[in-house]
């Protein structure tokens, strides 16, 4: 009989997660309407407090990612030293293109701003003013800012998994804090 493979599932974090998304989905089920309003009011709060937070955190990440690309950092292979590259820039540049705004094209696109042309957050619906509004919202959505975000995981994520052979998983770009907390 061969053996099962190891599971890598790790257990202290997959059970609390596990326990209050089904806590979540058995309280929406139970009472939607309550359940509504409290994420309503969840949400409400989040980006009331901490929506300048995140305009800040993207825009450090976009001067992060220029800047990351023009320092000596920029050169380093995401892979051992000898490795070649599997795929010429423009064919992994439109590997990451299309996959990237694949969604964005075929139902973001259009879906995105005549939403925010509805019902925009902060103007009337409907006018010259929301339209320029839905557009606004829309760019910064699937500009260079989502790039950004989308570079910074990616690079991590890159770089742990093909140059110090860690699993391609978020916990192996927090790898350095873990070995730094070893090392004390």
């Amino acid at each position: 009989m061969s053996k099962l493979p190891r599971s890598t599932i790790l257990l202290p974090v997959f059970v609390p997660a596990a326990a209050i998304m089904l806590l979540l989905v058995i309280g929406t089920a139970i009472n939607p309407d309550a359940a509504g309003e409290l994420f309503s009011k969840v949400l409400a709060f989040t980006t009331d407090t901490f929506g300048w937070f995140y305009m800040l955190a993207v825009a450090i990440f976009l001067m992060f990612i220029i800047a990351l690309a023009f320092s000596p950092y920029g050169s380093i292979k995401l892979g051992p030293d000898h490795a070649e590259a599997e795929y010429k820039f423009l064919e992994w540049f439109a590997m990451l293109f299309s996959a990237g705004y694949g969604i964005a094209l075929l139902f973001y696109g259009v879906a995105e701003p005549v939403l925010h042309f509805a019902s925009p957050p902060l103007s009337t619906p409907q006018t010259i003013e929301a339209a320029k509004e839905a557009m606004q919202i829309a760019y910064f959505h699937w500009g260079f800012h989502i790039w950004a975000i989308y570079g910074v995981v990616g690079l991590s994520l890159a770089y742990f998994s093909f140059r110090h052979g860690l699993p391609l998983s978020v916990r192996s770009t927090l790898y350095p804090l873990n070995a730094i907390s070893i090392n004390r």
